[in-house]
C-alpha cells in the first residue's frame, strides 16, 4: 500500500518537471543571439534594390526609406495570430504571451527597421531590427498595443533571401505597371506611396 503513494509522487514529479521544460521552449532566444545582420561582397546600389525586392517578394508595405542614409522602415500586418493555449498567443516570428486578465489579442504587425551601409572595399552591410506588436481588445473595445518578442526566424530569413537574390539564386525581379504607366525594369514602384 505504501508503494503506490511513493511511485504516485515520483511520477507526479517526473511529469510537472518534463511539463516545465517543454513550456520554456516556447519562449524566444535573448536578443543578442539573434543573428541580425549580415555583410555581403556587394556594391551599396545592388544591396540596397536587393533588400527592396526582397521586402516587396514578401508583400512587406515600406512606410519609409532615405537612400542616402540607407534607412527603410517597414511593416507587415498579415501575419497569423495564434492562441495556442487559453489566454497565450504566438506566431510563426514571435511570442506574445499573456494579455492583461479579460483581453484579447486579435491582430499582429511586424515593424523592420533596415539599415543598408557601405562597409569596407566593395561590401555592404544590412542591418534588420525586428519589433512586433498585437492589438488588444476588451470585447469588442481596442484597448491598445501589446508587445511580443521576436523568436528569431524572420531576422537570418530575410538576410538569407537578400543573399539569394544577390548572388543569382533567385528569379529576376518581376515587373508591373502603375496607374497606365509601362512596366519598368527600374525599382521605383517600390517606393512608397506620399499621402
Amino acid at each position: 500500500m505504501r508503494k503506490f503513494p511513493r511511485r504516485f509522487a515520483v511520477v507526479l514529479v517526473m511529469t510537472v518537471g518534463v511539463s516545465f521544460l517543454a513550456g520554456c521552449a516556447t519562449y524566444p532566444p535573448p536578443k543578442e543571439e539573434i543573428l541580425d545582420s549580415q555583410t555581403y561582397r556587394n556594391g551599396y546600389k545592388d544591396v540596397w534594390e536587393s533588400v527592396l525586392a526582397t521586402l516587396s517578394e514578401q508583400n512587406i508595405e515600406i512606410k519609409s526609406m532615405r537612400k542616402r542614409s540607407g534607412e527603410i522602415v517597414a511593416e507587415d500586418g498579415t501575419i497569423e495570430l495564434r492562441q495556442y493555449e487559453l489566454g497565450r498567443y504566438d506566431s510563426k516570428y514571435c511570442f506574445c504571451g499573456s494579455p492583461q486578465r479579460y483581453h484579447v489579442l486579435r491582430d499582429l504587425v511586424g515593424e523592420y527597421k533596415i539599415s543598408v551601409t557601405p562597409a569596407s572595399g566593395r561590401r555592404t552591410s544590412v542591418k534588420i531590427d525586428v519589433s512586433y506588436r498585437a492589438s488588444t481588445y476588451s470585447g469588442e473595445q481596442f484597448t491598445g498595443w501589446f508587445p511580443c518578442l521576436s523568436k528569431g526566424i524572420f531576422e537570418p530569413f530575410f538576410l538569407d533571401e537578400v543573399d539569394n537574390r544577390l548572388y543569382g539564386r533567385r528569379t529576376p525581379v518581376p515587373t508591373r505597371s502603375i496607374k497606365g504607366r509601362e512596366p519598368s525594369h527600374k525599382l521605383d514602384w517600390w517606393k512608397p506611396t506620399e499621402p
